[in-house]
């Protein structure tokens, strides 16, 4: 059946059930993906609302204790505490309703908090309720009081949340004074948490989907809420589940309240997931559509491409008949070209096979043929040639060979041609140079050539050079080798490079040393090197050069010196001639070279100190602000002991702890002025033994206004050893405040709330003494990471550059490294290692 249809129908069927298959298994996965994404989109969003509703919410609790600070310390209420009247007044409660106001309450008080406090009430110092004003004009429920009542006796600034027949309260305290600023009791405001005040809290919001409520979560039932229809109070927590969102928050940071519960914010779900699925419902028309269209346009390429295909095959199967000379069978068969070409290739098989044989019994005619001419190149090359197998024996040894090497052909035949021919020093040469034509046969590798020392049957060693040829055999590898005597050719080498090797017109000085230490040749330019050793040419040389000299003939080695003289420094370069017994010595000038390092370094500490100062200059408002801090403790000191002093109050002790407390914050004050005067001086860097870890701290005090700034705070992993190095301190902290503010510009775009920053110290596994750090921000691209330490590159719009570049020529300087990881989108981490100051460590261990 499959032989009788076309490909291209094939092909389009294959296709069509393909990009079926296909769009169901993406639309499925991309459903699953776009649904993941709105539920957390969701739930970012439900978040944010609950942190907003709570805000409001604080801000609405706060707004009644700015009202009773506002009663407590009015003129009024001074005026009305005359503590003669007030302790004459019966101890009963005085109640005031909405059309008899108290006269402590202000005229001009007006509330705009959306709904008045219920109960305003004077507190007498022992907690007993003295006046009592309604502005609802309801009775105060009855036992309230009695379950606050503890509360009421210290008159202090409270403000906390009470539960009173499962019912929450509100209650406000505000120390009260007279006019002589004696304690008189407090004002205190009882407001109930009901749906009136939830809604008030919430009133400048635009959506009114929402609602917030006060929740117990040992219970899991709401107790109050803005919205009373919706959200019924006693309602459990579960039932609400099925048709809101619901967030709950814990809000109780009041004056230490033992109240367990929260404040939760919900949603309707209904809306959110018509929306959601309108959405996925429109993106899957929209996959549909695309995936019709992308299908379609590749079953068309595979109908077009099958029917070449069919074609060619066709051609093919035409084109091979007459190649093979097979005769047509019969008219040109349509259907599948590819079941069709199988079949026809099953016939002429047996055809190549025979032809395959007919090919083999040629090839066999001209391989003996070239047998023959191979025997007649070897028997007339002048060059010795040796046939050996894989493991060195010799297989063929050629006539010029056997005269070479004064071996007959019986002889050599099965022997090692390593420890035949091949010299003893020179053998493992050979052995690793055919370990290499071996290994790279298979590769087709170059010609291997090498220059050996050769043995004849008398015992005379001479030079050859060597070629070495793999051959593959039908069932077996051998190694052709080319030996050619070159021991007439090395003299002649010899004395070319013996007349080469002085250039008297050298404008370097140049000079032949032999193994005595006699100066055997020295050019016009050695002049300041001969005055500099106090000799001339055909003299020795001092004793120190003469062992140097002689070391270097020993070793067969170069090695390079540097020599001061009077005329300038010089680098000399002695280079060994062991075979004929002396030493080259050839000098260069490099004083201005040595110069121009020192002005380098002198300009690089320069820029160290132009990009440090730079540093403090970017960092002084927290600088500023650091100072101002101890500063300002040390004025109100000061100005405290000076109002006990002219008032005669406070005695000597209180007196002596504040001025030790002035001297501690001077102390404080000095050395943030002493750090600051450190890292902006221009010195010559000096190194000395400090603890990492107490270096690490600094920079973190140093920058502890920018973490405000931020709203972070560091994270320390610092080592509990102590942990010695010899360095620069001024120029580590340097490094480690340029790195920290890289890391906080980094998590510029982070949400402060998930901002990290980690600094950590230790010992790696080979011994190193390390710090790094780690930030979670928007991390560095590869393409930025080959170019991070590179001079004026900056990723930052107003960066210069400079600071990972001077960073790392720092660290570079105190022979350390500093790298970088990063992970984009994830954040980054930069590690510095420090060479450990080990004497230090072991006499703080010991």
């Amino acid at each position: 059946m499959l032989r009788g249809i076309p490909l291209p129908a094939l092909a389009l069927a294959f296709g069509v059930l393909t990009g079926l298959a296909l769009w169901l298994v993406v639309d499925r996965l991309q459903t699953r993906a776009l649904s993941h994404i709105f539920d957390q989109a969701l739930e970012s969003q439900l978040d944010q609302q609950a942190r907003e509703s709570l805000i409001r919410f604080d801000e609405y609790r706060r707004s009644f204790a700015h009202l009773a600070r506002l009663v407590a310390t009015h003129r009024r209420m001074a005026d009305y505490l005359d503590p003669i009247i007030w302790g004459r007044r019966s101890s009963d409660t005085l109640q005031y309703d909405r059309d008899h106001t108290p006269p402590w309450l202000p005229d001009d008080l007006t509330w705009q908090g959306g709904i008045s406090p219920a109960y305003f009430s004077l507190v007498d110092p022992a907690g007993q309720i003295r006046e009592l004003y309604s502005s609802r004009g309801a009775a105060l429920p009855v036992g309230l009081i009695g379950e606050v009542n503890g509360q009421l006796v210290a008159a202090n600034r409270r403000s906390f949340v009470t539960l009173f027949n499962d019912r929450p309260w509100l209650i406000v305290t505000e120390p009260t004074e007279d006019n002589a600023r004696t304690p008189m009791g407090s004002i205190v405001i009882l407001s109930p948490i009901d749906d009136a005040f939830l809604s008030a809290s919430q009133q400048f919001v635009k959506s009114s989907n929402n609602v917030v409520a006060i929740l117990d979560p040992d219970a899991q039932r709401i107790l109050a809420s803005s919205s009373p229809v919706s959200v019924v109070a006693g309602s459990r927590l579960a039932a609400l589940r099925r048709d809101y969102m619901v967030t709950a928050q814990s809000f109780f940071d009041y004056d230490g309240s033992d109240m367990n519960l929260l404040f939760a914010t919900l949603l309707p779900r209904a809306s959110f997931e018509r929306t959601g699925q309108q959405v996925l419902d429109l993106e899957r028309r929209q996959r549909l559509i695309g995936a019709a269209v992308i299908v379609s346009a590749f079953v068309l390429l595979f109908v077009f491409m099958s029917s070449r295909i069919s074609r060619l095959l066709r051609r093919v199967s035409q084109l091979s008949r007459r190649a093979l000379d097979v005769p047509n069978s019969g008219p040109l068969q349509h259907g599948n070209q590819l079941l069709i070409l199988e079949e026809w290739i099953r016939d002429f098989v047996q055809l190549v096979m025979r032809a395959r044989e007919e090919m083999r019994r040629q090839h066999e005619t001209e391989l003996l043929e070239t047998e023959k001419l191979r025997v007649a190149i070897m028997d007339a090359s002048l060059d010795a040639i040796v046939t050996v197998d894989e493991r060195g024996g010799i297989l063929d040894f050629n006539p010029t060979a056997q005269e070479t090497f004064d071996y007959r052909h019986e002889e050599a035949i099965g022997r090692s041609f390593s420890e035949l021919v091949v010299a003893p020093k020179s053998r493992d040469a050979f052995e690793r140079l055919l370990y290499l034509s071996l290994a790279g046969a298979d590769q087709g590798g170059a010609l291997q050539r090498a220059e050996l020392q050769a043995v004849a049957r008398d015992g005379r060693v001479f030079p050859v050079e060597l070629s070495i040829k793999p051959v593959f055999l039908e069932e077996q590898l051998v190694f052709t080798l080319y030996l050619r005597d070159i021991a007439e050719r090395k003299v002649r080498e010899a004395e070319i490079r013996s007349l080469a090797a002085f250039p008297s017109e050298s404008p370097i000085p140049v000079l032949r040393i032999n193994g005595r230490g006699v100066i055997t040749y020295a050019n016009q330019p050695s002049a300041a090197l001969l005055k500099h050793w106090g000799c001339r040419p055909l003299q020795t040389l001092p004793v120190n050069w003469r062992n140097r000299v002689e070391a270097v003939l020993q070793t067969g080695s170069t090695k390079e010196f540097e020599v001061q003289t009077d005329d300038g420094i010089y680098s000399l370069l002695l280079a060994p001639v062991a075979e004929l017994g002396y030493v080259n010595v050839y000098a260069r000038d490099i004083t201005s070279e040595r110069l121009a390092e020192e002005e380098a370094k002198r300009r690089q500490n320069e820029l160290v100190h132009v990009t440090r100062v730079s540093n403090m200059g970017e960092m002084a408002t927290g600088i500023a602000h650091e100072l101002n801090q101890p500063l300002s403790a040390i004025v109100n000191y000061a100005n405290g002991c000076a109002r006990r002093l002219r008032l005669d109050i406070g005695g000597k002790d209180e007196l002596l702890e504040a001025l030790g407390q002035i001297s501690d914050q001077a102390g404080r004050a000095g050395e943030i002025i002493k750090r600051l005067r450190g890292m902006v001086s221009r010195r010559q860097p000096v190194r000395e033994l400090v603890d990492l870890n107490v270096l690490a701290r600094e920079t973190c005090s140093m920058i502890s206004h920018e973490l405000k700034r931020h709203e972070l705070a560091i994270e320390r992993r610092l080592s509990e050893d102590e942990l010695w190095v010899r360095v620069d301190s001024v120029q580590i902290e340097q490094v480690l405040i340029n790195l920290l503010r890289n890391a906080l510009d980094a998590m510029i775009e982070v949400p402060a709330a998930e901002r990290r920053l980690v600094i950590e110290s230790g010992v790696q596994p080979d011994g190193m003494v390390y710090v790094c750090v780690q930030d979670n921000g928007s991390g560095i691209s590869s393409r930025n990471m080959e170019h991070l330490f590179d001079a004026f590159f900056s990723t930052k719009e107003s960066g210069m550059g400079m600071g990972l570049a001077i960073s790392q020529t720092i660290i570079n300087n105190h022979h350390g490294k500093i790298r970088a990881d990063s992970w984009p989108g994830k954040g980054s981490v930069f590690t510095i290692e420090l060479p450990p100051n080990i004497d230090s460590a072991v006499s703080a261990a010991s």
